[in-house]
């Protein structure tokens, strides 16, 4: 089949150690591209934490996506404007977030476009900013914001995450959507984002067919756009439940240049 499109999550799947690109994914990559496939980003990073990468890639400048904060901001290539956003008002969360803040040890994170904003400045946040080469916007919760959020990144032991889960969904119902993206990491979006349907809505603008579609990722948060896609890919390092979705499980891990494996075995 000829795949044209292929959408790839990057942190435990296209990245090594979270912070760089491998030699072997970008040349298979910068390949795919050359021959007439459109490669995506798919990840909950801000748009801050992706660009570059797609410099890198050579990819900015160019006809394309890239989907961000788990497709609820996607932006086009040529000029990276975004073109989809889909936000929450602050008083949506914020009884979320004061529940959160209750139980202690969460660290509550929002994000808006290339906004990013905390309640507390620990190691842990410069460390994240530095990674991520943005600077925090410090609030003291939600309310102190002018605008909308498109993510709210509850971060924590997974015990008081799966509590805050429970309170989210007693209260808000449908309204909302709540994933993990890693052990330690609770995502918090307006209903109807997620990474399949954002790779739906690309794959429609770019004139691409579903079954002509590849996604590739590790976590909770990708098995959307795994299922979704004409070929949905888990990485060896993945987790159990997103391994047991997938058409095609890797051979190697994000340590070992997965991507390019896919790549190589389905496009190349």
């Amino acid at each position: 089949m000829g795949y044209k499109m292929v959408f790839s999550d990057m942190d435990g799947t296209l990245l090594w150690k979270g912070i760089r690109l491998s030699v072997e994914n970008s040349a298979a990559i910068r390949q795919a591209v050359d021959k007439g496939v459109d490669f995506v980003i798919c990840t909950g990073r801000g748009v801050f934490g992706v660009e570059p990468y797609l410099k890198e890639l050579g990819l900015i400048g160019r006809k394309g996506y890239a989907i961000c904060q788990n497709g609820a901001a996607v932006y086009d290539l040529r000029d990276m404007s975004l073109v989809i956003k889909k936000s929450f008002k602050p008083s949506l969360v914020k009884p979320v977030s004061d529940f959160a803040r209750s139980l202690g040890e969460i660290e509550i994170f929002y994000y808006d476009d290339r906004n990013f904003m905390c309640e507390c400045l620990t190691a842990e946040v410069e460390e994240y900013c530095q990674v991520m080469k943005t600077c925090p916007r410090m609030i003291s919760g939600p309310m102190d914001y002018e605008g909308e959020f498109t993510k709210c990144l509850f971060s924590g032991p997974r015990k008081k995450l799966e509590q805050v889960k429970k309170f989210a969904k007693d209260l808000l119902g449908e309204e909302v959507n709540l994933f993990y993206s890693s052990e330690t990491y609770m995502e918090f979006v307006i209903n109807g984002v997620d990474k399949g349907s954002a790779l739906e809505a690309t794959a429609k603008e770019a004139g691409v067919n579903l079954e002509d579609t590849i996604a590739i990722g590790d976590s909770d948060n990708d098995l959307p756009m795994i299922l979704r896609a004409g070929l949905g890919v888990a990485m060896k390092n993945g987790e159990e439940h997103v391994k047991a979705a997938a058409g095609y499980i890797t051979e190697k891990t994000a340590e070992e240049h997965g991507v390019a494996e896919v790549i190589e075995k389905f496009i190349l």
